[in-house]
């Protein structure tokens, strides 16, 4: 078994030895506390193909993985490790099940079916987000299909044969604009599996519902972390707006969450009752929650109040109390000043008070060409912790660019047990030519067609922007350092153009000021330089309790 998978990991890195034709090349190393892990990667990226090759170490054992997607005919050839999405009809709470697995695999897509094939084994997946890697488990051949019917019905099938069999056939109906209904049922992991699903969603009144009957040993995601819940028993979430000014939300969860990597599942609950309003420049509200877990019982409530104050201010008030079983009360009172002076600079003051401590932090946001910087504080509800479940955490996310396109990022999370973990690591990019210049002939060489499409991609300021992706024709260009692009083609055009923010290579999220929606190829001698102009988005405010 070992062996079979061992040949479809060289498979994948014999692949990735063909990627010195890959245009850019994306290096990253670091390590998280939240994981226990340290690592590296290359990434790789071509208009056809990507890949990457992984190692590093999880407690303290060596751990490797590679994979690669190539575009052919379009099909999409898979090898190496690879993440299987395993989602059914019924999951309104969380779309995001995944397992992993190492081998060979192919799919297809098109508006009407999707297929996913795979065959190799089920694997463990390790590392962090700086490295890949992966332990193999089970052998295991996958077939995934979907496909739409007239009268807005969509069939599912999710087939896995291993040691334990897998066959789960799902149905969705649309059956009208603002209502939709599921149901999956089979074998899962050799125990019966059933769970049904509504989704009801007005200008006023949206419903969430699903109940999943599952054995013991039916488990999706096989990630080592400590912060991937899974939708346990029924679920349910309303949420009614009577008004523009009022919102009520009510809901029941049942969650599945490991306190630490690897560690069992662990059940808990959570019950929320919940009440928004706006009037005028305020907002204000109150929410009541009732959680849980290892057979103890907390009620935790929390107000809030807050206001914009003339331009770019933001005033905010918190208060949070949990009352434990069998436990002492406990209380935080929290307030924050926000100054927003343009979309790239913001300040933040917060003054916090509990168990008789006050304490002061400062944060904001700051948006650069070298530097970005986002440092915040959220409010969190934490169900595995009874005592006091509520956390006001820090969220920190930084990134500076040393020199080119090197950067160091630093990145801070909330563990169930309310830690604080973070993540340190350093990533870099290498281009093989200027920008990408597509149809490459071999391996070591490119058709240089007759005409050309050159360009820059610049921020208002003349900031260089690295990474942006642009689509042209039917090829995808990516910039380099100085913000440049060079496409090569066989013919004129012309050629639509797009912005493709979703398949930048840089961590900042822009949009377009300005861009051309069209443009010719000429001669080198006769080529004119492109411009397009983009603008950073500032990050989203933070929620409130979670």
């Amino acid at each position: 078994m070992k062996l079979l998978v061992h040949c479809a990991v060289l498979l994948a890195i014999a692949t990735t030895a063909g990627a010195a034709s890959a245009q850019v090349f994306r290096v990253e190393a670091g390590g998280s506390t939240l994981l226990n892990a340290e690592g590296g990667s290359i990434a790789f990226k071509a208009p056809n193909y990507d890949g990457s090759i992984g190692a590093g170490l999880f407690n303290g054992k060596f751990e490797f993985g590679a994979e690669s997607r190539y575009q052919y005919r379009g099909y999409t050839l898979l090898s190496g490790d690879e993440s299987v999405p395993f989602f059914l009809p019924t999951d309104l709470f969380d779309a995001s099940h995944y397992f992993s697995a190492r081998g060979l695999g192919v799919t297809r897509a098109d508006e009407r079916e999707r297929f996913y094939a795979f065959a190799g084994a089920t694997a463990t997946p390790l590392g962090t987000g700086f490295f890949n890697a992966a332990s193999s488990d089970r052998p295991a051949a996958i077939f995934f299909y979907e496909r739409k019917l007239p009268r807005r019905i969509k069939l599912f099938s999710r087939q896995i044969v291993s040691d334990r069999q897998t066959s789960l056939q799902g149905v969705e109906w649309k059956a009208t604009r603002w209502f939709t209904t599921s149901s999956t049922a089979g074998i899962g992991s050799n125990q019966a599996y059933l769970a049904g699903s509504a989704d009801v969603e007005t200008s006023k009144f949206a419903l969430k519902a699903s109940y999943a009957a599952t054995g013991d040993r039916f488990r999706r995601i096989t990630v080592l972390s400590p912060i991937s819940p899974e939708a346990n028993k029924g679920n349910i979430l309303a949420l009614f707006k009577p008004t523009g000014f009022v919102s009520i939300t009510a809901g029941h969860q049942n969650i599945l969450e490991p306190l630490i990597p690897g560690g069992a599942m662990q059940p808990a609950s959570v019950d929320q009752l919940s009440a928004d309003f706006h009037v005028a420049h305020f907002s204000f509200g109150s929410g009541l929650f009732v959680s849980h877990s290892a057979g103890r019982r907390t009620q935790g409530t929390n107000l809030y109040l807050r206001r914009n104050i003339g331009a770019g201010f933001e005033a905010a008030a918190n208060w949070f109390q949990s009352s434990p079983q069998d436990s002492v009360k406990s209380t935080i009172f929290s307030g924050t000043v926000r100054k927003r002076f343009t979309d790239r600079f913001s300040l933040l003051g917060l003054v916090s008070r509990s168990g008789g401590q006050t304490t002061f932090a400062a944060g904001g946001d700051f948006i650069s060409n070298r530097l970005v910087l986002h440092l915040d504080y959220e409010n969190v509800y934490l169900p595995f912790r009874p005592d006091h479940p509520f956390e006001q955490a820090l969220a920190l996310n930084t990134s500076l660019r040393i020199a080119g396109p090197l950067q160091v990022i630093l990145g801070s999370s909330v563990a169930p047990d309310g830690h604080i973990r973070y993540s340190l690591g350093a990533n870099t990019y290498f281009y093989r030519v200027r920008g990408l210049m597509m149809r490459q002939m071999s391996a070591t060489s490119f058709v240089m067609g007759k005409y050309v499409v050159e360009g820059v991609v610049r921020t208002a300021d003349g900031a260089p922007i690295e990474g942006a992706a642009l689509r042209i024709g039917r090829e995808t260009v990516y910039t380099d350092s100085t913000g440049g692009f060079v496409l090569r083609c066989s013919r004129q055009g012309p050629f639509a153009v797009k912005v493709v923010p979703e398949e930048f290579l840089s961590s900042v999220a822009y949009e377009v000021i300005s861009a051309p929606s069209e443009v010719r190829a000429e001669r080198d001698d006769a080529a004119v330089e492109m411009r397009i102009v983009l603008r950073s988005r500032p990050h989203p405010e933070s929620a409130n309790p979670q």
